[in-house]
């Protein structure tokens, strides 16, 4: 049965009846019935908003597909922002199938849908005038770098399918486990067939290779022919802006890493290969033959057909690699910066390295760093062999630019926001700090890493000012800069070519208001989570400590809004991520951190700490400074007379997991600590391998079995057999026969984070006949995602920080 338009109207924008008239604390019931939005799109004209409203996070009809599962309840709405009509269902949508959005086509007609339910993803077109909508016949992906499909005209467009008819990794991975094990299980019991993997290191490497078959396909949406134009395992494209080219990565060999080497975590198990297809004329080049290819770089030029990608010789490191430009019209091949400027390889998002690169029209932009003293600015590449530093005036170069075309680019700091021309001129045009200048992504992966995280725009758009009063400085087509008030705690979403923007806030409760402003008018499109009205938001306070560099430290007290005594003190830690004037993203009620919830904790009335803890960029001993970092904002925290003087308790996830089992060992201050999906052995889970990935298939990723030890949150920076005391100083599993506090692990089967790191833990304080209890879920992975084990787990917590309560136990420094 269909949704008819009224139901789904309803459904989709009719105000959510509170639980009661009164006001009351954040609960579990609050949590599961969150509601979001996916991707925000504009058509090119302006006039229509696609908007991916996402329904309450219990109502999905499977749970099987980790953080995915809230694709299972995205519906589509279409907004006429020309008028004042209400948002509306962009088609019919089944009630038990998730919707989301490709792209539009050139003239913004049409627009590529994706919908998913019982297990298979399907792609079809409709017709933004009518809403009607055509399910195409073939399978497709979702390269990671871009999945939506690339648009020749309104009625031909490029799909990258899967040949074997399954689904793409994004859904694929979460259900490898179960996958896998059934098959062998089932072959074992046959006992006709092995159930053997096989992998290969060094002269063995190419053993247990089976790379997937993915295939480019154009399809003609008048004549509904199909032609396959190329076949591999490929990651990502790009066509040019005349659309006569097409850029394409697939992926080579697999990729042994350099033994002197740290492995970061964003190693890249297997080769990428560029391919440039002529698709006038069918004809491949490779334009880097022997090259290895860093993804998330194939920028075309705006103008002609000229691509930058950054690339490295096999057995080189990515350090060692150079910035190409290729043009596609004089099949040549160029390093256009000077050898006294190197690009500057970063990673995003934890683990996609990429180089900061674009254009200004036909001129390439990179960000770069001079050898002579290794400053670091935006470069304009200048003819052949020069460049020109367009940055140089600002005190630090911006990680980022708001925007860059063939006349002028913007660029923002703490002192405000400012104009480039490329004749050198520099003009300030509005006050600072600019907070940020990209648009917000609700969901990264529907847009795609490359533009995610490495897209300069043609036109900028700058969010300013504070917390408590912001502003957007948004750039029409003309090239002026209109300002549009934001509300409170608001976030960019999209603008339209007149300068109209699409924005998103949340009240003081949670409550999220869709707005859409231009020229000082300001409209209300739509709501979400209008439940939590009926929730009493936390008091928040503002504390400061010194850090060992004597720089101020921010932490934020989340305290219950009514008390009749001073509330009892939770710390909820997770290093490398200082905080600042404004209360944490993760401390908001509609922000799903489902694990340590800081509002579930207030609302169940404890008081919470989030602490700021610095991380140094390389290598050290990580754990007692961490330890430290706590103790001092615990001590702010108890000097602002707002807490109960017992001893607080640890709560952690993660990350956060492996800082508060650390802390409970080396410090005395606590009374009790809840670690959930963390790691507390450094050397043994040095290795081990992610049970939902096909090795075989992907390559035999590093991210978290190594990197996340050598290169990334454990801070080694060698392996354990170079550094066995450091990585045992570091690991809470040595110290535990100092944990002297009750302790309550929790683990889940399907964690990238192995089950036996909590198993281990729990079985050494069993052995020491000390306070423990271990909490495993099955089926799940690193975060937990089943609504009735969520509630399972809340109670458990809940139960255990209860029988902890000691008011009497003075927490006076130690």
């Amino acid at each position: 049965m269909r949704f008819t338009w009224m139901a789904a109207l309803c459904l989709m924008l009719c105000p959510t009846l509170s639980r009661s008239a009164t006001v009351g604390p954040y609960t579990i019931d609050d949590l599961l019935r969150l509601e979001s939005y996916g991707q925000v799109l504009v058509e090119p004209g302006g006039q229509f908003a696609v908007v991916e409203r996402r329904a309450r996070f219990d109502s999905a009809p499977d749970f099987r597909y980790d953080w995915n599962v809230k694709r299972l309840v995205s519906k589509l709405l279409v907004i006429d922002l020309a008028s004042k009509a209400p948002a509306r269902p962009l088609f019919a949508q089944d009630p038990k199938t998730g919707y989301w959005a490709g792209d539009f086509s050139p003239s913004g007609r049409r627009l590529s849908v994706f919908r998913f339910a019982e297990n298979r993803l399907q792609l079809g077109v409709v017709e933004l005038a009518s809403g009607a909508v055509r399910w195409l016949d073939l399978v497709p992906d979702l390269p990671d770098a871009h999945p939506a499909p690339l648009w020749l005209d309104d009625d031909r467009l490029l799909v990258v399918t899967l040949a074997d008819g399954g689904l793409p990794a994004l859904f694929q991975n979460p259900v490898n486990a179960q996958r896998f094990a059934a098959a062998g299980w089932a072959k074992t019991a046959r006992g006709q067939k092995p159930a053997s993997t096989l992998l290969g290191s060094g002269r063995f490497l190419a053993r247990g290779t089976s790379y997937r078959d993915r295939r480019v396909v154009e399809l003609n949406l008048a004549t509904g022919a199909t032609r396959t134009r190329f076949q591999g395992d490929v990651l990502d494209l790009a066509l040019s802006s005349d659309h006569r080219q097409l850029a394409l990565l697939d992926k080579g060999g697999p990729v042994q890493p350099d033994p002197a080497l740290a492995i970061d975590p964003a190693f890249e198990p297997r080769r990428q290969r560029l391919t440039i297809l002529d698709l006038a004329r069918g004809t491949p080049r490779q334009p880097c033959p022997g090259c290895d290819i860093l993804p998330s770089l194939l920028h075309w030029s705006p103008t002609g057909a000229q691509l930058l990608f950054y690339a490295r010789a096999d057995g080189e490191s990515w350090a060692q690699g150079q910035l190409y430009r290729f043009d596609a019209r004089s099949d040549t091949i160029s390093t256009p910066l000077p050898a006294t400027l190197r690009a500057v390889p970063q990673i995003a998002g934890g683990s996609a390295r990429f180089v900061p690169a674009g254009w200004a029209g036909d001129r390439p932009l990179v960000f770069a760093e001079r050898s002579t003293d290794h400053r670091r600015d935006w470069y304009r590449i200048e003819g052949k062999t020069g460049a020109r530093a367009i940055t140089a005036d600002f005190p630090t170069a911006p990680a980022e630019l708001a925007a860059a075309d063939t006349a002028h680019f913007y660029a923002g700091d703490v002192r405000g926001l400012w104009r480039g021309n490329w004749d050198g001129g520099l003009q300030h045009v509005a006050d600072g700090p600019v907070r940020t200048v990209r648009p917000l992504l609700f969901d990264g992966h529907s847009l795609g890493t490359r533009r995610w995280i490495n897209a300069i725009p043609a036109r900028a758009m700058a969010l300013l000012g504070t917390n408590d009063a912001a502003h957007v400085l948004v750039e029409d087509q003309t090239g002026r800069l209109q300002s549009d008030r934001i509300a409170h705690g608001g976030m960019m979403l999209a603008m339209t070519p007149s300068g109209g923007l699409l924005s998103y806030g949340e009240d003081d409760h949670g409550v999220g208001t869709l707005r859409w402003s231009e020229r000082g008018t300001e409209r209300v499109l739509d709501r979400i989570n209008q439940h939590l009205s009926a929730v009493e938001p936390p008091k928040r306070v503002l504390l400061h400590s010194k850090a060992a560099d004597g720089t101020t430290l921010n932490h934020w007290l989340l305290l219950p809004p009514r008390s009749d005594a001073p509330p009892r003190l939770i710390v909820v830690p997770y290093p490398g991520y200082p905080y600042g004037t404004t209360p944490p993203a993760d401390s908001r009620p509609a922000m799903p951190t489902i694990m340590t919830h800081p509002q579930l904790l207030v609302g169940h009335g404890y008081a919470v700490l989030q602490p700021s803890i610095p991380l140094a960029p390389g290598p050290g001993d990580p754990l007692p400074t961490i330890v430290a970092e706590i103790a001092h904002a615990v001590d702010a925290a108890q000097a602002s007379g707002l807490i109960s003087r017992a001893k607080p308790l640890l709560v952690g996830h993660s990350y956060g997991g492996y800082t508060v089992l650390g802390t409970a060992a080396l410090s005395d201050r606590f009374a009790g600590v809840v670690a959930a999906n963390g790691i507390y052995d450094l050397t043994s889970v040095y290795g081990a391998m992610d049970p939902r990935i096909d090795y075989g298939d992907n390559g035999i990723s590093l991210t978290i079995p190594i990197g996340w030890s050598e290169g990334g949150q454990g801070r080694m920076g060698v392996p354990p057999w170079a550094a066995l005391a450091r990585y045992a100083k570091n690991s809470p599993f040595y110290h535990v026969e100092d944990i002297r506090v009750p302790v309550l692990l929790v683990t889940s089967d399907l964690d990238y984070v192995p089950a036996a790191q909590a198993e281990r833990m729990f079985l050494a304080l069993y052995r020491l006949g000390k306070d423990a209890m271990l909490l495993r879920y099955k089926g799940e992975s690193h975060s937990l995602i089943s609504p009735a084990n969520l509630r399972d787990y809340w109670a458990h917590v809940f139960a255990f920080l209860d029988a902890s309560r000691n008011p009497l136990e003075d927490a006076g420094p130690q």
